[in-house]
């Protein structure tokens, strides 16, 4: 057995000093409330859809569309900023949400991210004026609070409840998913997850 030198002793505890430093600057940017950052490739190949009669699941999506997603949540003023972007729809885009469940399953709209004039099931008459308007193709920002999360009947989440919406968010069972006159249940889809590891391809 090897006698551990004094340099050998010398770069472990560097390590473990390195190690808590890092650790330690990651907790105090949690306590401050800095932004937690979380992304999403969307795909036709992520989509599950739901047969209504019936009941199942089938999926995916065939189709050449794209798109990526980006959220930042701001525990200190109670907001999440997001960023969505996507190109190639084979129909006009209706409208894009948050949905609550996770990977391969079908989950409740708990927050509009984009809305037209065209979509299925419109926002509720008290969010249109703070849900933006989905363009055909390019990116559309906004924030969301409190007043933007809706019920996810019969999943725990009631309207207001912010809070749930970040816990889901962080334990990665949210997905974002864009909605077309084709595809009327979604076309392209992608589950949140932390940092860059949402923009692999794989969901």
């Amino acid at each position: 057995m090897a006698t551990p030198t004094p340099r050998s002793v010398a770069a472990t505890f560097a390590a473990l000093i390195v190690g808590f430093s890092a650790a330690a600057t990651a907790d105090e940017g949690r306590d401050k409330g800095d932004g937690d950052g979380f992304s999403a490739r969307l795909s036709g190949y992520n989509e599950v859809h739901f047969i209504a009669g019936t009941p199942a699941l089938r999926g995916a999506i065939s189709t050449q569309a794209r798109g990526s997603f980006r959220a930042v949540i701001d525990d200190r003023a109670n907001t999440i900023h997001y960023e969505l972007s996507y190109e190639g729809l084979e129909s006009d885009v209706t409208q894009a949400h948050i949905h609550f469940g996770q990977r391969h399953t079908v989950g409740g709209i708990v927050v509009w991210l984009c809305e037209t004039d065209a979509a299925k099931h419109p926002v509720p008459a008290l969010r249109r004026p703070v849900t933006p308007q989905c363009p055909q193709a390019g990116t559309v920002t906004g924030t969301i609070g409190p007043d933007k999360v809706l019920t996810a009947t019969g999943q725990g989440i009631d309207a207001g409840e912010f809070d749930e919406v970040v816990r889901a968010i962080r334990a990665g069972r949210v997905y974002a998913n864009v909605h077309s006159a084709t595809f009327g249940s979604g076309e392209i889809r992608g589950q949140l997850r932390g940092g860059d590891r949402g923009h692999h391809d794989r969901d």
